[in-house]
This record gives C-alpha cells, structure tokens and sequence, in this order.
C-alpha cells in the first residue's frame, strides 16, 4: 500500500457540503481520490481549509490538511518565510510515498523541490494542452515559464491526458518518466441515461472565461434559432472583456437560457435531459464534461481543435465542426437513427475507457513498475 497526498487548493469547493465553484482538474482530482481510496491505498488531502467548511458525507473518510492562510504575511515576502515553511512541515507530518499536483504551475517547482529535500515522488499531472504548447509562454512572465518548466523537471512522473501532451513532454523533457493515462470518471449515478432519448435542448457547460470562447457560443446559438440552449456555470473572478461582452448578448437571444452554476449532483440530469453538450473552447486537455456528458447517452459537438487523440470523430461520439456554418450544415443532416448510433456508442466508450477503479489500478502499477526500474538503473552504476 501507499500513501497519497493531493495538493490541490481547490479541491475543498467539491468536498464540502456547500459546494461551489471549481474547475475539470479538481473532478478529476477527486475521481482519483475515489479510486485509489477503493484500491486500498491511502490518501490524504492538502487543500484550503480556512472557513470551517463542513464536509459531504462521501469525503468524511478522507483526511484533510490545510493549505496555507492565504491573508497570512507580507505580499512577495510570505513565501520565504511563512507559506514555504509551513507546506514543507505540513508534507513531513504526512510522510506520503507521492505527491500529486492537478494544476501545473509556478508552484510545481517549490512542491518539487520539497518532495527532493524529503525523498518523496512528484507526480505532475497536466490538465491543459496550452501547458505544452506556446501558448503559456504567450499569456505568463518568463518567471512564470521558468518555474513551470522548473516544476517538470523536478517531477518524478508526469501524467498526460492525450497524445499531443505526451509527445509534447518527450519532446522537452526526453528521458522523463511520462505516460498518457485517461480521467478517471468517478459517478455516483452511474445508470442514469441507460434509455436515453434526444433531449429538449443543446447545453453548454463551464465557467465563464476566455478559453471557453464565448463569442462562437454566441454565434452558433444565433445561427441554430430552433434550437434551445441552456447554459450552465457561472463568471471566472477573472473575467476577460470578450467574455464578458458575448455573455451579455447571449442574454438577449430568445433561444438561450441560463441554468446558473450546477452542483456536482445536477450535472449528469442536466446532461442526461440534454440532446447534445456543445464545447465551444479554444483549446482543452481532456474535459471531464465530454465524460460526463457520454457516460448518460448524451453526444458531443465540438470544435477541430477539442478533440482529444480525436476519440469523438473516432468512435463516432458526435460532431466535429470547423466553424458554425460547418456545424450547422452536419446538425441538419443527422437523423434519428444517426442521434442513437451515437447515444449508444457514447455511453459504451465511457464504461470501456474511464472507469475510475480500473484507471487507479493502472495508475498504480504504472507507478510500481517505473520506480522499480528507476532504481534497479540506479543500482547498476553505483559502486560494489
């Protein structure tokens, strides 16, 4: 057996019994939790305590620590002398075998270079394609580049989503334990959609912010005006002006309703009662909501360049469009018989590929059998 510990400052917005707002990585996160708790291993989670928040019923055998007091010392300062300090305390009072961290980002260096200081294995997992590609480099500071880069290489194993991450990582890091591992789908009713029939409307699902892309939401919902969508999330506390602006217009068209921000329960009925999950997105690692949308019978339409190792146009799990008159010419054409070879396909994929015991088991031996390499190679060169 080992023992786990997930830093994610997030992760407490789904575990406690007052949900709110979090992002696919933490879903993720949590399906891992869930698999590896039922796979015997222990687990321990470092997340944002602060505020008292009571638990769900489900996370009350997990064993939480907490983050740092984020309004605790002097800005620019505090990391030297508070908030490094008492992480690295905090990890040696846990005395994991791993750390896993959901989110690359400059704090992958500092859990890196604590996991070094405390003989401890780093696993890295990437949860978006522009982690890989130039598009870090063009929205952060070259500081904030070096430590990302800093933090895979202080990384023990580095998880991928898909094939262009992966390959992306041997091409950077070559020689770095990496492997492509699917999310792991974690569902607490796993037989709903099991009849699914087409839904009344389109949904879209996600927190409001630039990578969701907005504006082609605003255009396919104004080209396909039969259509109902509903639209479920709610504003990143970051707001970009182009979001803002289309989320304004999208108001105003007749055919678009709101839901609001949907609680982990109300996801799958709200997919299930859907007749597709459109994604809109510039870019993705692997959405989790693509998963939770097929595992109830429900099917994807989504962009050329959202279509991860292009599972939804290899297995027949929906539409790939180029742009909204190229989705609105493949819409009109599908067919009743088409929408339920789909429907079909979808829920069949997601039981074959992301079922979260089975991926915790693979994350395990995977694990097991690398570091076991890993140290018999470190063996041989060391002197009789």
């Amino acid at each position: 057996m080992a023992k786990f510990l997930f830093y994610d400052d997030k992760l407490i917005n789904l575990m406690q019994e007052d949900e709110k707002p979090c992002g696919g990585a933490a879903v993720q996160t949590y399906s891992w939790i869930r698999g590896l708790l039922e796979e015997g291993q222990e687990v321990v989670v470092m997340t944002d305590t602060s505020g008292n928040q009571k638990l769900k019923e489900e996370c009350r055998n997990i064993k939480v620590i907490s983050l740092y007091d984020r309004n605790k010392g002097i800005r620019w300062l505090r990391w030297i002398y508070y908030r490094f300090p008492h992480t690295y305390n905090q990890i040696k009072s846990v005395k994991p075998d791993y750390i896993y961290v959901s989110i690359p980002s400059w704090i992958s260096m500092l859990i890196g270079i604590m996991c070094r200081l405390q003989n401890i294995k780093f696993i890295q997992r990437i949860s978006n394609d522009n982690q890989v590609y130039r598009r870090f480099h063009k929205s952060n500071s070259a500081v904030n580049h070096f430590l990302l880069t800093g933090g895979f290489r202080l990384a023990h194993h580095i998880l991928c989503q898909n094939n262009f991450q992966l390959n992306g990582i041997k091409k950077k890091f070559p020689g770095k334990p990496a492997i492509k591992i699917s999310n792991p789908l974690y569902l607490k009713a796993p037989g709903l959609g099991d009849d699914h029939r087409p839904g009344s409307y389109i949904a879209w699902l996600g927190i409001y912010r630039a990578q969701k892309n907005l504006k082609r939401l605003y255009e396919i919902a104004s080209l396909l005006r039969n259509e109902t969508f509903v639209i479920a999330g709610k504003e990143s506390a970051n707001c970009d002006e182009e979001t803002s602006e289309y989320l304004e217009k999208l108001k105003h068209l007749p055919n678009v309703k709101f839901s609001g921000y949907l609680h982990r329960a109300e996801v799958l009925p709200f997919l299930a009662n859907a007749r597709f999950l459109l994604n809109t997105s510039h870019y993705e690692g692997f959405s989790n909501t693509f998963l939770e949308s097929l595992s109830v019978g429900t099917p994807v339409l989504s962009g050329a360049n959202v279509n991860p190792d292009s599972i939804i146009s290899n297995n027949d799990l929906g539409i790939i469009y180029n742009d909204v008159f190229d989705l609105c010419k493949q819409y009109a054409s599908i067919t009743p018989e088409l929408y339920q070879f789909m429907s079909e396909k979808a829920r069949d994929y997601v039981n074959r590929n992301h079922g979260y015991r089975v991926l915790a088991r693979n994350l395990i031996r995977y694990l097991s059998e690398t570091d076991n390499i890993i140290t018999s190679r470190k063996g041989r060169i060391l002197p009789g």
